[in-house]
């Protein structure tokens, strides 16, 4: 006697959905916290790598293609945020360096 249960709860679809939707959110926390270089290159690759697997398992779907696109845009601000931050030290000791002339 089936009370209204669906068996098919873990079908391969609501597995690529729930990948899909794991890499929009790592995405999204990969653009925000681009301040924080090591986490947002951890949840842009981890992004990336859900929303390829999303796509092998179910098809093409757009929240994994936004997780793709959220991820590459996080990296690429945390990537800029980093040779700021290196040329803006380089900078620093090049000028320490001259005034100790």
């Amino acid at each position: 006697m089936s009370e209204g249960f669906d068996n098919n709860y873990n079908s391969p679809q609501e597995g690529g959905k729930g990948m899909a939707i794991a890499s929009m959110v790592l995405g999204i926390v990969s653009i925000v916290l681009c301040c924080f270089w090591y986490i947002s290159l951890t949840a842009g690759i981890l992004g990336i790598i859900f929303a390829v697997l999303s796509n092998k398992k179910v098809g093409k779907c757009g929240m994994a293609t936004a997780g793709i696109v959220c991820s590459i845009i996080g990296m690429i601000f945390a990537i800029a945020i980093i040779v700021i931050a290196v040329l803006g030290l380089a900078a620093l000791g090049g000028m320490a360096a001259l005034e100790g002339i």
